[in-house]
């Protein structure tokens, strides 16, 4: 150092050269074992910078996301404080950790800090998102909640009260409830009721009780009163609903008959072409039916949606969280990153669900759980056959399931907050999804992957190009004898013209046949068909041209009195004609029955009552007819004791001739 005396090398320093130079530092994060070191290779120790450590004393390894280091050495990282994390690798102090990032039970709004979820909400992973709400009418005993079984304790929403602290019952007519909580419901005041079950505001009590009835009308009538049914309401006391298929929704208010709309039959238009109701294709289209791809929501009427209006809408009936969510306006939105679609304790197959967004470039991670009742049981079988998201456009989002798993409550999420608009629900018996193999015949017939055509991607990349044909066989043909197929198919090339045909073949080998002619302009197409047989496979015949076919969808229906997604079920005895809908709900009781499954006795009803009479009726005639009969017989033995008695001489008694006389007109 002063040209006098020498020193060392210390520790980290090496010199392999002579003179008075000062000592070389060793490379980054290197170190040496002994002082005095006089080659570079002598710097073989770790000795970590701040933001590095080491696991094994020979290299450093840079501080990850949430941890930091300030001083040199090996020892590990430190962990940022709870809740918190750092925006940058190989943090150098504790100051970088000012990023929230929540642990499990926590949400930030800010990306600063973390607050706890409040009652009735949940987060079971970690990440700054919103926490998730409990099921409808659940919530938590405290807040933090880390999963969905904390939401374990009954919290009803308005319009709802408990009886038990266990389940919520939709507030009768005639009453309301404007806050959440188990509370009875409040009477309206004197002479008014609701028009609906489950009032939430005092204003709802709009109606006269001398002038209106409702279901379970609440109103006490004397002397003549009678009852007004309101629309889509029928029956003595207005307690039975008009079917979905009546045009204008409204029916003949003693007997439920109504004129259908278009593709319902039957005389209270219960019936649609012996299609499951859950999944039935009809146009229910305000003007003409947009055939692109860019979806036109506004020209669908309320309950139905898809490019030609096709597919019947599940989510009307559903309860969310916004209103505006299934009001079948695309204009009306909210800001979410979740939703939660309840349907009570009413089951559902779903089998794909669309998420409508002003623009939905920004959702990412979306997670979707379904449940099988409005508990803590959760039911992830439909993430477990592949369930996936796809966007058909720059505003919707399909979600695809294969339909065989009922629920009644399904919940979705997603990263960030984004402005949704409206969610659509199909659920039905979607057969096609039950193909695993498909038998294509170009030069010769060989088994390929049918996935492609199933998997619920109408993509270019997911079309198979055809110039002959392709054959499905169906797992659950077995028990179909009526059916609709829609084929989604692109005309991008030039030669995308030409002519193919739809072919169905029954258990006979009978073939019915649908055909089209292909254009640029087609996207979809239906063929829908009715057998007395039973359906085995599906033919697409190219039959000039070639053919772009993207997805196939096949709707069938079950054999009367069967149900469900396999049609293994049957319908209940008390369902009039055994004719019950996909999930087994009577679409109507046979006389003195009630409820969904027809299962209570109606002893008051109207149907129970006119058959009483009738079998009184019948007793009555079968008794005036035996007093008749008796009086006859009554004069004939009083004529043959007359003549018995003129005719004494004969030796016989009157009693034994009217006995043999009556006994002999018997056996006669």
């Amino acid at each position: 150092m002063d040209n006098m005396s020498c020193s060392v090398c210390p520790n980290g320093t090496y010199k392999n050269f002579t003179g008075n130079q000062p000592c070389v530092k060793c490379p980054m994060n290197r170190t040496t074992t002994n002082v005095g070191a006089i080659d570079i290779s002598n710097c073989s120790f770790a000795h970590c910078e701040p933001g590095f450590y080491s696991s094994d004393n020979i290299s450093c390894s840079i501080c990850l996301n949430g941890t930091y280091k300030e001083f040199t050495g090996n020892q590990p990282c430190l962990e940022c404080p709870r809740n918190k994390t750092t925006t940058v690798f190989g943090a150098t102090d504790i100051s970088y950790c000012s990023f929230a990032h929540c642990e499990p039970g926590f949400y930030s709004e800010d990306n600063i800090s973390c607050s706890a979820c409040t009652n009735g909400t949940y987060k079971q992973f970690p990440g700054n998102q919103l926490c998730l709400k409990c099921p409808l009418h659940k919530t938590t005993s405290n807040v933090g909640s880390t999963e969905i079984n904390k939401c374990s304790f009954t919290h009803c929403e308005p319009g709802f009260y408990s009886r038990d602290n266990i389940s919520c019952s939709v507030c009768p007519n005639g009453t309301y409830k404007n806050f959440t909580g188990n509370q009875p419901c409040s009477k309206c005041p004197m002479n008014k009721t609701t028009r609906e079950v489950g009032g939430t505001d005092i204003s709802n009590c709009s109606l006269d009780c001398p002038t209106i009835c409702v279901k379970n009308d609440p109103c006490k009538y004397t002397g003549t009163s009678s009852c007004v049914c309101p629309t889509g309401y029928y029956g003595p006391q207005c307690s039975k609903r008009c079917s979905p298929g009546c045009l204008d929704d409204s029916c003949n208010k003693m007997n439920g008959t109504c004129p259908c709309k278009e593709g319902y039959f039957d005389e209270k238009c219960l019936k649609t072409g012996g299609l499951a109701h859950a999944n039935q294709w009809i146009s229910h289209c305000k003007e003409n039916c947009s055939k692109e791809i860019n979806f036109k929501f506004d020209l669908c009427y309320m309950g139905w949606f898809g490019d030609s209006c096709q597919y019947r809408d599940l989510g009307v009936e559903a309860i969310m969280d916004d209103k505006v969510l299934n009001d079948n306006d695309h204009s009306t939105c909210v800001k979410r990153n979740n939703i939660t679609i309840d349907w009570q304790l009413e089951i559902q197959a779903i089998t794909w669900i669309r998420l409508v967004f002003t623009n939905n470039d920004d959702v990412r991670e979306i997670t979707a759980f379904y449940f099988n009742n409005n508990a803590t049981n959760a039911s992830l079988d439909c993430n477990s056959v592949d369930m996936r998201y796809r966007k058909v456009g720059n505003t919707s989002m399909d979600f695809h399931c294969d339909g065989s798993y009922f629920v009644t409550t399904v919940q979705i999420s997603w990263q960030s907050e984004s402005l949704l608009c409206s969610v659509h629900v199909n659920g039905g018996r979607n057969v096609a999804s039950t193909a695993r193999k498909v038998r294509w015949s170009l030069s010769e017939y060989k088994w390929i992957n049918i996935e492609t055509l199933t998997d619920g991607y109408y993509g270019r990349d997911g079309c198979l190009t055809m110039n002959s044909g392709i054959t499905l066989e169906l797992l659950l043909w077995h028990e179909v004898y009526s059916a609709q197929v829609l084929l989604y198919t692109d005309f991008l090339r030039d030669d995308g013209r030409g002519l193919y045909s739809v072919e169905l073949i029954d258990a006979y080998g009978k073939i019915q046949s649908k055909m089209f002619s292909s254009g640029k302009d087609v996207f979809v197409q239906t063929a829908f068909f009715n057998s007395f047989f039973v359906f085995r496979s599906v033919n697409i015949r190219v039959l000039s041209g070639k053919l772009d076919i993207c997805e196939v969808e096949i709707y069938g229906d079950c054999i009367s009195p069967y149900y469900g997604y396999s049609c293994l079920d049957i319908c209940y005895l008390a369902c009039l004609h055994q004719d019950c809908t996909y999930s087994g709900e009577c679409y109507e009781c046979t006389p003195g029955r009630t409820g969904t499954y027809c299962e209570d006795r109606s002893y008051n009803s109207t149907d129970f009552v006119t058959e009483a009479a009738r079998q009184s009726s019948t007793v009555a005639r079968f008794s005036v007819a035996k007093v008749k009969s008796a009086i006859n017989k009554y004069v004939v033995i009083l004529i043959v004791c007359v003549l018995t008695l003129l005719t004494i001489f004969v030796g016989k008694t009157c009693f034994s001739s009217q006995s043999d006389q009556v006994f002999s007109e018997e056996e006669e």
